[in-house]
């Protein structure tokens, strides 16, 4: 009886070592593959400096109207043969429109791990008054099939597609989770960080176009 008495309070002893086993397995396979997952490699498209224009415009815009704390505008985004191949007309709380971009880090050569252009994804338009958190993402409006159909425009291998379509695909997952988008690629940023454009300066009726560089920045002006 006493050996039995032993056993049952043995049992969830070794239960829970062995849950905690568990749990220190499978931590440590998540470490290794964060860990496999930051290391990963620049993403290689290649030659693409010699084939993308040092300037693309994904996406332009029209501030309709400002009235009582509402500022409503139409925004068309663009493949890079200057297409058009989605749009949205929308009112967001607020003086002040925020375009952000996602610039994505890639290489056009095959050796080294450093990234020589930066491939652009319009991804959400936020005001003074919605924090960047709430804005409006974009990606959604031009995926065609999991592909950014603002990339189309240029003959990508399907290697390249892929690697495209991956980059998206991770971007998009981040924006769903609430998270930055920044996060879904090493050496990616969000060009409203560092250039933000306060619309309030300039009229209603005029169209801006948002300029982005291969070799990394943003720009918007007059179109």
């Amino acid at each position: 009886m006493r050996a039995a008495g032993i056993g049952r309070k043995g049992s969830p002893l070794i239960g829970f070592v062995v849950i905690l086993a568990s749990f220190a397995a499978a931590g440590y396979l998540w470490f290794q593959y964060s860990a496999a997952s930051q290391k990963q490699r620049v993403a290689y498209l290649e030659n693409l400096s010699g084939r993308l224009r040092s300037e693309t415009v994904p996406l332009k815009f029209l501030v309709l109207s400002r009235d009582g704390g509402w500022i409503r505008a139409r925004v068309k985004m663009y493949d890079l043969s200057g297409r058009e191949v989605a749009a949205l007309e929308k009112s967001w709380a607020g003086s002040e429109l925020y375009v952000d971009i996602l610039l994505v880090p890639v290489r056009s050569g095959k050796d080294g791990d450093k990234a020589d252009s930066w491939i652009a994804f319009p991804y959400r338009i936020f005001t003074d008054k919605i924090a960047a958190a709430s804005g409006t993402i974009l990606f959604d409006s031009y995926d065609e099939g999991g592909f950014p159909e603002v990339l189309e425009g240029l003959e990508w291998s399907a290697a390249e597609r892929a690697t495209i379509a991956s980059a998206f695909a991770a971007a998009r997952r981040s924006a769903a989770a609430g998270l930055p988008a920044t996060t879904s690629a090493k050496g990616s940023f969000g060009s409203a960080v560092h250039e933000v454009s306060e619309l309030s300066k300039f009229g209603p009726g005029i169209i801006y176009k948002v300029v982005c560089r291969a070799k990394g920045g943003v720009e918007i002006m007059e179109d």
